[in-house]
């Protein structure tokens, strides 16, 4: 053997060696026991006064938060009742100043039983209610009942409800409740009885797509009767919440509203006590039969019930995870950061083959890094000792196996009795409560100094919105605020506790939202050392208030993802929970290889399509789970009602390639999610089919209903919202979203401004110099679009009615301009303005927002809860048909819209899978699915007037929003109309910034704009005396 194969040899066994120590370091270190080490900190429902409001303590406890009242409660001494339960006679129950309510006996239905389909057992089910003889119907519009009790003694107690949620949105039922008229809390007003879903759909064999994926299993609502103590329902607290009552007899009067249902009791009883674990152990005999059989695996994809439809099954792709999901998917965990929100609940039933001393614990993965997540955890419906009250799951870094712990690490053990038992978890915010609160508490202070000392230095705002401060001069703030310096130290102490509290919580790690805290402890330090700083950093404070909100939004998230449950003897080592860096590069090497062989345009299809089905080829601008939904909704109803398969492609900028592979002869059949100016554009060049030609009809051959074009706008739709996709006197687009604009408005600002919210343009031109007077201001977004609700105000209109000249030259388009621009000319209206922002922190307390700021504020800013509503847009006084004073409020809300392509071979079956998407019934199911999917933030809009109304606004929302939409008014597309906005734009900046005379400003626009207008005519050919909008007669 020569030298030269010798030496390759060598270095091959040396880089064999290295390998392998490689390997075996990475699977040791993937095998190291990942530390999630408990711990314990002080854990108190009571509240500390807001240190910023003097008199706070002093205010009566119906304007108090619970804390604070609990508070009150202990300073005086008040003491639970421990007697028997106070039963309400049923019977007994009255109206409320007239009103009136029905027994869940009367309610129409019900002698045919109350019934639900449980599409799990494939059965309809029928609800036992004989337990609960003369319970009483509730409406969702609100049913109001009153009654007396008999007290025994003055002290604290708890009410405990039975239940009763009949089927409407998903949304839950809010309670209210007086004792003698007042308010025990503040939080007493918007208690929560909720709801509960399963899934269906989960036997796998029954389940998979042509690929051997799982499609998502669904979700359904169940109905029954529940028993809960009320509490404050975003897990805020502890405890069940406590009332206060004197001996003696007391008038109480419960409120509900928002869902339909039925209360079958009332009771009064005495506050849970909970024992510790040393008396729990005690109770049940000592430990003395530990459990020694093998590991009892108990899957958790798969509850009983949640509470939210919003909590679901998804899947995980590390190794571990049971079952495998990253060669073929798998729905294998459950909860993940959808399960985060305060209050929801999860329950699993499970079983043991005898009785005995259990050790119980969870494979589990904390969802955000350095995050502790606090639980309630039940055991056949009741916490078993305190220390499962608010347990903590800590943080560890990925994938954990671990046992329910005592805070010296070792395992509880949980007697059991052989059978069936169940588990039910509840997210709680824990001990961060009291940060919380304070951060919030905070806020609101931090806001009002902003305000003075903007006032007090004239700060001006930029066109950025940002303070302007003459730095040059000394403003001596400490003359006009006395306790400027007092309240600076006190916003340095209590970031400083914040920021220790928040890693004391978490088990002495700092998320990233401490950042947040930490950046303002450092602020407010720093001014405090020199006031002078103050004036010069309001913008640095205003920064610093939205990070600490941004702080309020994370620190409710404490969600997990749970994989199964596991029992077992005492001391059973989890060591398999977590994959080892091998098999993470297995996992990986097997998901590459996929992305080169495997179909994803078959996922969720059910079947293999038929040789002679007729296949539509349909284009989606939206993002993949949105996608996957409406897949799953296509296997499931479209294609074995309609006989015909769906390719639905997920192509990005969708719109610029229908045309370019329009004119390549590739175009597809159908496009959704398009823009509400595309389908003119292509329908003037021929690409698209009218809507207008499809008619009803039963023609299939399992005879499905196919609604026609006149029939399903009828029923389901509003014609405005068919403007925008006319021409030549047909419609070549079918709406698929629709927006909605509203007043929004701080109900605790305008109460403390002693006003009312804005009905007209003149009310808000009376509002705004009150406003302005303390330092707030009104918003309307400045833009061209938001010319048009005043010009249909003044009944003007932007086109002639065959869309050939602009309309912009009349008498009411100029004064809906002057009045627009005197917005921002008279009223100084701030044309750059982060509304969001500024509604939060009070500086605009009412103004024009749509949907997606109502979707961020209910989102993003929990700290604002209660405290702001919505209304119809202000409007302008008009006589209607009739004669009578109306307030007319014109507004558009065009979204996107579908489309089919005029080279399609198959125009009939385009126009089933559109009159499909489109039906109440789909759209209504599209949405609940997309809530479930993304939340709040994420709501769907759809154009279907029906379908909106299966959302989960309130009844108060829902009025808001129809009747903005009986206004709804949108703009027609044309030839040139493109000049239109470009034009009003220049115009509108020339006489807002520029100072140009409005007259002279709009005439030169509109010279522009008809000239275009004329010349895109000329290039399609429309003769004289034609139209484009309007039908055009050939002789």
């Amino acid at each position: 053997m020569n030298k030269k194969k010798k030496k390759i040899i060598r270095i091959s066994i040396i880089l064999a060696v290295l390998v392998a120590i490689l390997l075996i370091v990475l699977i040791s270190r993937g095998n190291r026991k990942v530390g999630a080490k408990q711990f314990v900190v002080e854990n108190v429902d009571e509240m500390e006064f807001n240190p910023f409001l003097s008199t706070e303590n002093r205010l009566d406890n119906s304007l108090l938060e619970y804390g604070k009242v609990l508070t009150k409660y202990k300073q005086k001494g008040y003491t639970d009742y421990k007697g028997e339960d106070i039963v309400v006679d049923m019977n007994s129950l009255e109206g409320v100043d007239g009103g009136t309510f029905i027994r869940l006996t009367e309610y129409e239905g019900y002698e045919e039983g109350i019934k639900f389909h449980d599409y799990r057992e494939k059965t309809d089910v029928t609800v036992d209610c004989t337990g609960f003889p003369d319970a009483i119907y509730t409406e969702a519009d609100g049913t109001y009942v009153t009654f007396t009790i008999d007290v025994p003694e003055s002290a604290l107690y708890s009410l405990d409800l039975d239940y009763l949620i009949l089927p409407a949105k998903d949304s839950d039922m809010y309670v209210g409740i007086t004792i003698d008229n007042k308010l025990p809390f503040k939080n007493a007003s918007n208690m929560t009885l909720k709801r509960m879903y399963g899934f269906y759909n989960t036997v796998l064999s029954e389940n998979l797509d042509i690929s051997g994926n799982q499609i998502r299993p669904k979700s359904q609502e169940l109905l029954g009767w529940q028993h809960v103590t009320m509490s404050n329902p975003e897990g805020v607290y502890r405890n069940n919440y406590k009332m206060y009552m004197k001996a003696g007899t007391r008038k109480i009067t419960l409120h509900f509203y928002n869902q339909p249902g039925a209360i079958g009791a009332i009771k009064f009883t005495a506050p849970q006590v909970l024992q510790s674990y040393d008396e729990y152990v005690s109770a049940n005999g000592g430990i003395n039969s530990t459990y020694n059989g093998k590991v009892i695996r108990f899957e958790l994809e798969d509850p009983d019930y949640t509470s939210s439809v919003s909590i679901r099954m998804e899947y995980d792709n590390d190794y571990c995870s049971s079952p495998q999901s990253f060669k073929v998917t798998r729905y294998n965990v459950f909860g993940g950061e959808r399960w985060s929100t305060g209050g929801d609940s999860v329950q699993w039933t499970f079983e043991v083959p005898e009785d005995g001393w259990y050790q119980l614990g969870f494979r589990y993965e904390s969802m955000t890094t350095n995050v502790a997540a606090y639980k309630d955890i039940k055991i056949d419906g009741e916490i078993p000792f305190s220390e499962l009250s608010e347990y903590c799951f800590p943080y560890a870094d990925g994938w954990i196996g671990d046992a329910l712990k005592m805070p010296d690490n070792s395992p509880y053990l949980f007697y059991l009795t052989k059978g069936e038992h169940t588990i039910s978890v509840t997210n709680k915010l824990g001990p961060l409560r009291h940060t919380y609160y304070s951060i919030e508490s905070s806020m609101d202070s931090i806001t009002d100094l902003i305000n003075q000392v903007a006032r007090i230095t004239s700060s001006t705002r930029s066109s950025t919105g940002g303070y302007v401060v003459d730095r040059n001069r000394d403003w001596d703030l400490e003359k006009n605020i006395p306790d400027l310096q007092e309240d600076l130290d006190k916003y340095v102490e209590l970031f400083s506790k914040c920021y220790s509290d928040i890693s004391k919580c978490n088990g002495g790690k700092l998320p990233s939202y401490g950042s947040a805290v930490k950046v303002a402890l450092e602020l407010f330090k720093k001014m405090a050392d020199d006031m002078e700083k103050v004036p010069i950093s309001l913008n640095d404070i205003n920064s610093a208030l939205t990070g600490l909100s941004n702080t309020l939004v994370a620190i409710r998230e404490q969600a997990i993802t749970v994989d199964y449950m596991e029992l077992s003897a005492k001391g059973y080592n989890y060591k398999k929970a977590r994959s080892n860096s091998w098999q993470n590069f297995y996992v990986g090497l097997v998901r590459f290889k996929d992305t080169f062989i495997k179909d994803y345009s078959s996922v969720g299809q059910r079947e293999k399509t038929k040789k002679d089905m007729v296949t539509l080829e349909v284009y989606v601008s939206r993002g993949r789970e949105y996608v996957d939904i409406l897949r799953n909704l296509v296997s499931e109803q479209f294609t074995p009602d309609y006989g015909v398969k769906v390719n639905i492609n997920m192509v990005n900028g969708s719109e610029g390639l229908i045309m370019t592979r329009y004119v390549a002869g590739t175009a597809p059949d159908l496009a959704i999610a398009i823009g509400a100016g595309i389908p003119f554009e292509f329908s003037v060049r021929g690409a698209l089919l009218p809507m207008e030609n499809f008619k009803e009809s039963y023609d299939l051959e399992n005879g499905t209903h196919v609604q026609g074009f006149d029939e399903l706008v009828a029923n389901s739709f509003y014609e405005e919202e068919l403007v925008p996709y006319l021409y030549q006197g047909k419609h070549y687009g079918f709406p698929e979203t629709q927006n909605w604009a509203a007043l929004f408005y701080r109900t605790d600002i305008l109460s403390e401004l002693d006003v009312t919210p804005p009905d007209t343009w003149e009310d808000v031109y009376d509002l705004v110099p009150i406003l302005t007077k303390d330092g707030y201001s009104f918003y309307f977004p400045y833009g061209v679009g938001n010319y048009s609700p005043f010009l249909y105000q003044h009944g003007g209109e932007f086109y002639d009615p065959d869309g050939l000249t602009s309309r912009l030259n009349t008498e009411a388009a100029y004064d809906a301009f002057v009045e627009y621009a005197n917005l921002y000319l008279q009223y100084n209206f701030v044309y750059a303005a982060d509304f969001y922002m500024r509604f939060k922190n009070g500086e605009m307390p009412v103004g024009i927002g749509d949907m997606g700021f109502y979707c961020k504020l209910k989102y993003s800013a929990p700290e604002l809860n209660g405290k702001w509503k919505i209304l119809p847009v202000p409007g302008h006084t008009v006589l209607n048909d009739e004669g009578e004073v109306v307030v007319d409020r014109s507004n558009g809300g065009a979204g996107s819209c579908n489309i089919i392509i005029s080279s399609t071979k198959h125009p009939e079956e385009a126009w089933q899978f559109i009159q499909w998407w489109s039906s109440d019934a789909v759209q209504a199911e599209y949405g609940r699915e997309v809530e479930a999917t993304f939340g709040v933030a994420s709501r769907w809009n759809p154009a279907n007037k029906n379908a909106v109304s299966t959302l989960p606004y309130t009844m108060e929302e829902l009025d808001v929003i129809y009747d903005q939409w009986e206004w709804l008014k949108e703009s027609p597309s044309t030839l040139g109309g493109y000049y239109t906005s470009r034009y009003l734009v220049t115009a509108l900046n020339q006489t807002v910034l520029q100072g140009k005379n409005a007259r002279v400003a709009l005439e030169d626009a509109i010279k522009e704009i008809n000239k275009e207008m004329k010349r895109k005519q000329k290039e399609y050919k429309i003769p004289e005396g034609g139209s484009v909008l309007r039908e055009t007669v050939t002789p």
